[in-house]
């Protein structure tokens, strides 16, 4: 008789307990790099359209213009077949 009680007694509180150990899936924002005086800073995905030859670069408000990197690694250069820079 213990063991019909205990058996969802005990469903119920794991239940409860991994409701609140529960993923917040879609939450994170994706980021790409660019380089500002050696300094690595994140900004908002960037879509470069098509993968082609040309590096895909953003011109930031103050007009200069900088390469797109994937991660922080020199050599995660975002292609794209367009050469005009993307504004942030």
């Amino acid at each position: 008789m213990k063991s019909k009680f205990l058996i969802p007694v005990l469903a119920m509180i794991f239940a409860t307990g991994m409701s609140f150990t529960t993923a917040e899936l879609g939450k994170e924002q994706a980021v790409d790099y660019i380089r500002v005086d050696n300094q690595w800073m994140a900004i908002p995905e960037i879509d470069c359209g098509q993968v082609g030859l040309n590096n895909c670069r953003v011109k930031l408000q103050d007009g200069s213009v900088h390469p797109i990197y994937d991660i922080q690694n020199l050599s995660s250069l975002k292609k794209t077949t367009s050469t005009v820079p993307f504004p942030l």
